[in-house]
């Protein structure tokens, strides 16, 4: 009796630590790129979920199979949304601490409808970074997404170009 009270205290510890993780990206940022995204495409969905800063246009469910870091492919497929070919899907969040995620990056995700940059740009304090995921139809509008890219908060290297395709040395 003792463990099964002890265990559920653990688990509702864990549920609310988890439920405060994410925060809503700078005001400024939300800003500079809600500007960027109604400049290039006016009809574009913006909004807050859950404290991620998402926006998106052209999107639509695709039915995928999963895969794991190995590159097994799962034979269960699940419903995921992203852009059609001429859409793209951003989302924006910020987390505590450095980031320390299994992902390199920043670098260019190919999955089998549309390719995804991801990118976790440390904050201006460095008390924690954005998480920037952008997924993109191929033949996106290509001033959209260089405004997008040059709004988006980026790792920064000296002297390093911005690249959707090359990770960043």
């Amino acid at each position: 009796m003792m463990l099964r009270q002890t265990l559920s205290t653990v688990a509702m510890v864990l549920v609310t630590a988890s439920l405060g993780y994410a925060a809503a990206p700078p005001d400024a940022l939300v800003r500079s790129l809600t500007t960027v995204i109604r400049k290039h495409c006016p009809d574009a969905e913006i909004e807050m979920i859950d404290q991620t800063f998402v926006a998106k246009s052209g999107t639509m469910k695709f039915t995928v199979h999963a895969r794991s870091k190995t590159g097994e492919i799962f034979p269960r497929t699940h419903e995921d949304e992203g852009p059609n070919f001429k859409g793209f899907l951003l989302r924006v969040s910020m987390y505590p601490g450095p980031y320390e995620g299994a992902a390199v990056v920043p670098q260019t995700l190919q999955g089998p409808y549309y390719p995804t940059f991801i990118d976790a740009s440390p904050t201006s304090t460095g008390d924690g970074y954005l998480w920037v995921s952008f997924a993109y139809g191929s033949r996106l509008d290509a001033e959209l997404k260089q405004a997008l890219l040059e709004a988006l908060p980026r790792m920064r290297f000296p002297g390093a170009k911005k690249s959707l395709t090359q990770p960043e040395p």
